[in-house]
């Protein structure tokens, strides 16, 4: 068996020093690994977060509309009629996505 098919199969270097380089390298690679499961977990719970404020947003803001109506609503909102009405049905829509950055 050639060294290279030995390696593949998972064997030990047999030089100490080898062995504890790839050693630190393993438990370098777990905790990189685990920091960017970690970071996805945090960025799944913001976006969730985010999608639950986006909703109450709009939520208020048709409460806004129905008391002021759409001009007055668009006007105190600093905003058009048009942008504030398209992001209302955008939010509306059952499979409405997070606006990406």
């Amino acid at each position: 068996m050639t060294t290279t098919k030995a390696r593949s199969l998972g064997r030990l270097p047999k030089n100490t020093h080898a062995r504890e380089r790839l050693r630190e390298a393993q438990v370098a690679e777990a905790t990189a690994l685990t920091k960017v499961c970690a970071a996805e977990a945090t960025l799944s719970q913001a976006t969730d977060v985010q999608r639950h404020a986006e909703r109450e947003l709009a939520a208020a803001q048709a409460a806004l509309i129905d008391v002021s109506g759409l001009q007055r609503a668009a006007t105190l909102l600093n905003t058009t009629p048009t942008a504030l009405r398209r992001g209302l049905q955008n939010m509306s829509e059952p499979d409405a996505k997070v606006a990406e950055p």
